[in-house]
């Protein structure tokens, strides 16, 4: 277990070369997502994409641009969104749903880009309680994506870190952030009340690269939003390498 551990922090900073491949691991990855986005869109309408097809442009695309593969399927829509982490199948995205994904891709020069987003896609405006579950999910990751800097104690970003309303509490992701790079990585950023003492008691370093994560999914309900954004901690602060825009519709700007 000791060396395993060992291993695991040996990979936690990257070097300048490190980082040059992510960035361009996360254009890659951002470039796929747009073509998935593009086609779901064209197709959900007129009732031809299932979760499956989409989920197949996002394959597709991260091999196009010299990717590897993908660990996961998760791709859902409209009610499967909820529970999060059922797998993409052949259901038929309906016009006017939720499609809410997590990449976990590896990528380009086998670096891991690991973001996420929800789409409303449709021609009628979201439901209010999923515009507000949306709004609240972006508030989450910024605000915690404010607390990244070299120094900070993991545990002051378990203890710190914006708080998510009660009901969404149960079902909430089962980390605020985790380490990245070749896969999903050390470390684990607990929240509060999933916090092990002497667990990850250490501080961010200047070239760690974390996923900052928010699952805002009402317990029995019918919709998850799923946010993810891939952020390098820097000498100063911290660089958000994730360009990619969020739902503009489901964020009622």
């Amino acid at each position: 277990m000791e060396g395993e551990e060992l291993t695991e922090k040996a990979r936690v900073i990257k070097g300048p070369d490190e980082i040059k491949a992510m960035r361009c691991a996360s254009h890659a990855c951002e470039t796929a997502v747009r073509a998935m986005e593009d086609a779901a869109r064209a197709g959900v309408p007129s009732g031809q994409m299932s979760e499956d097809d989409i989920w197949a442009v996002l394959h597709a695309e991260n091999i196009r641009r010299g990717g590897e593969w993908i660990e996961t399927r998760l791709l859902t829509s409209g009610p499967r969104t909820n529970p999060w982490f059922q797998e993409c199948g052949p259901r038929l995205v309906q016009n006017n749903e939720i499609v809410s994904f997590d990449t976990v891709s590896i990528g380009s020069y086998g670096i891991c880009v690991d973001i996420s987003r929800s789409w409303w896609i449709g021609d009628q405006a979201p439901p209010p309680d999923m515009i507000s579950a949306m709004q609240h999910a972006h508030e989450h990751i910024q605000i915690n994506m404010k607390m990244l800097a070299p120094g900070v104690s993991m545990r002051s970003l378990s203890k710190n870190g914006h708080r998510l309303h009660d009901h969404y509490q149960v079902q909430k992701y089962g980390c605020m952030m985790h380490g990245v790079g070749l896969c999903d990585e050390w470390p684990l950023i607990a929240y509060p009340d999933q916090l092990v003492d002497g667990a990850f008691e250490y501080e961010l370093e200047a070239g760690m690269v974390l996923s900052v994560e928010a699952l805002v999914s009402p317990e029995g309900g019918d919709f998850s939003i799923k946010l993810e954004d891939q952020v390098l901690i820097t000498e100063d602060g911290f660089k958000n390498l994730t360009t990619y825009e969020f739902d503009r519709v489901l964020m009622a700007v």
